[in-house]
């Protein structure tokens, strides 16, 4: 199994003692990541957004900490979005007035997005390319009462398209830049601070097997019109697998916390707009691409944040809960046990006995016990017995 975790992550989650005896190395990893990333705020902020009737009493609770200049411009749309929802709340004269001017100046940045996205997707269509449109850009399109930064407009085009879309945009004088191997940066000017439209050629879900996972993308995507332009908009179900493939690589590399949040509410919307939502789907995507870790840490945060987003029947059995167990314990493994004494190992060399510097009973103690381990880290079965016995050493 691909390792999905470095060794300073596990060092820092068993550091912060949410690691202990019969814990998972995934369950220990989600509440780090719930305490880092809810603070107290922020956990009375997403009791009212999910709240269908939300009181006016919690909302004096959250005003009398939050620091409207302090806290991110997302979150503070978040809290505008629940203000103009439920207009029975009143915020203060100090925070109303200043979070409905967030609103409207972040509606009209958007529209500046979408306008650049309606020129260059036009001359695409007039290329004979239409490009698949997701993440912040498709949920707009999707949910527009629902407010979002919108940095920029993700698509996605054939790997063959991928160049000539990008001169496409030059040559209405826009100036691109390769991000990476899968995208294109396209900025209104090469002086610009910041892009207006991704383009990619992958989604970057880090698999081997992402090629064929596109292709059946492109296969169940439906042709609309998105902004004025003629779009591809993937199904819901592989709207659902992107995003908590995201959520999960964006809890790991510490992305902007109200990202996650939006990315919580993407899944809500999916699931409470789509009544035969096939989540048959969404695992066939995850076999195929080696996902079942990333599902199910992003799961298990959602369900950290509420019980009542995922359908029940996922919650009291999770969709690849054996794959990660046997992964929990794959890097416990590794990185408490094998590593240290793997690096032990190499150092050591059959010269130093030669030299009287050690002597053979510590040579061969250290090369067995190495190779006994080394061939346990191809068995998870055997692993899981190891553990187990040596977590009563480990954790007392």
């Amino acid at each position: 199994m691909q390792t999905f975790l470095y060794k300073k992550e596990i060092d820092d989650i068993n550091s912060s003692g949410y690691l202990k005896r019969d814990t998972s190395i995934s369950d220990a990893l989600i509440e780090n990541f719930y305490q880092e990333i809810m603070g107290k705020e922020e956990k009375v902020l997403m009791d009212l957004l999910l709240s269908s009737n939300p009181s006016q009493d919690k909302l004096e609770e959250l005003l009398a900490d939050w620091d409207i200049e302090a806290k991110q411009g997302a979150k503070n749309l978040l809290l505008a979005y629940l203000l103009k929802v439920h207009p029975e709340l009143n915020a203060t004269n100090y925070e109303g007035p200043r979070l409905k001017g967030l609103l409207q100046h972040q509606r009209f940045f958007n529209l500046q997005i979408i306008a650049h996205y309606t020129k260059i997707g036009r001359a695409l269509n007039k290329q004979g390319i239409i490009p698949v449109i997701f993440k912040g850009g498709l949920m707009r399109y999707l949910n527009p009462k629902f407010p979002r930064y919108m940095g920029d407009i993700d698509i996605l085009v054939c790997e063959k398209q991928w160049v000539k879309s990008a001169k496409i945009a030059k040559s209405l004088g826009y100036y691109f830049k390769k991000l990476d191997i899968h995208s294109f940066d396209i900025l209104e000017n090469k002086d610009a601070s910041y892009g207006i439209l991704d383009i990619h050629k992958f989604i970057h879900i880090g698999s081997k097997n992402e090629k064929k996972w596109i292709k059946g993308l492109f296969k169940r995507a439906m042709e609309k019109e998105v902004y004025g332009v003629k779009t591809l908009v993937p199904c819901f179900e592989d709207l659902m697998f992107i995003t908590l493939v995201n959520l999960s690589n964006n809890l790991r590399e510490h992305k902007t916390q109200a990202n996650l949040l939006y990315a919580i509410f993407a899944c809500k919307y999916l699931l409470e707009n789509k009544p035969d939502f096939n989540w048959n789907i969404v695992i066939e995507n995850t076999k195929l691409t080696n996902a079942e870790v990333q599902i199910n840490l992003a799961m298990k945060f959602i369900n950290k944040i509420s019980e009542n987003i995922l359908p029940r029947e996922l919650q009291s059995k999770y969709l690849f809960e054996k794959e990660t167990n046997d992964y929990s314990r794959m890097i416990m493994f590794k990185n408490f046990y094998y590593v240290e004494l793997q690096a032990k190992s190499r150092a050591m060399k059959i010269q130093e006995v030669f030299n009287n510097k050690i002597s053979w009973s510590e040579y061969l103690k250290l090369k067995i016990k190495y190779k006994s381990l080394k061939y346990l880290n191809k068995h998870p079965r055997l692993i899981e017995i190891f553990i187990k016995d040596l977590n009563r050493i480990y954790h007392n």
